[in-house]
């Protein structure tokens, strides 16, 4: 963790945004296939969530949303490398139904095996065994040495 006194002193990150077109196939895309909790409480928006204090709010536009590049991906994590298996299985028996606009093959990682796919919206999304153990351990070694 950081040592120095910042400026702003928030209490929460609150959340992030993404784009999508069509808001009803894009909240069966999260809660149907990615398991997300998610809140319309405007017609421009929904809510998406999984737990703790943070949030992504899916934004409406017309024409179209940016693709991401895949390095700008979501993370969801299961419980298990069969999960994935799973979860990969079903991304390609479901891509027509869901809008899936691509999925790659599964790879090993050193947190274990992944995959990622594109959804109806260009927004990248990876799937893996990943946990919040992962991310308690990483912020507890800090940062690198430059």
């Amino acid at each position: 963790m950081s040592k120095m006194t910042p400026l702003i002193q928030p209490h929460l990150l609150s959340h992030g945004t993404i784009e999508c077109e069509d808001m009803k196939a894009t909240r069966a895309f999260l809660e149907e296939f990615l398991g997300l909790d998610v809140h319309r409480p405007l017609p421009e928006a929904q809510y998406m969530w999984k737990g703790g204090p943070w949030t992504v709010v899916c934004v409406r536009v017309d024409g179209g949303s940016k693709e991401q590049t895949r390095d700008n991906h979501f993370e969801v994590g299961v419980g298990s490398a069969a999960d994935v298996d799973a979860a990969h299985a079903k991304a390609l028996a479901q891509q027509i139904h869901y809008g899936i606009r691509h999925v790659d093959q599964i790879v090993e990682e050193s947190t274990g095996p992944s995959f990622l796919l594109l959804d109806l919206n260009n927004v990248w999304w990876k799937i893996s065994t990943i946990d919040q153990s992962y991310f308690d351990a990483l912020f507890e070694r800090g940062d690198v040495a430059a």
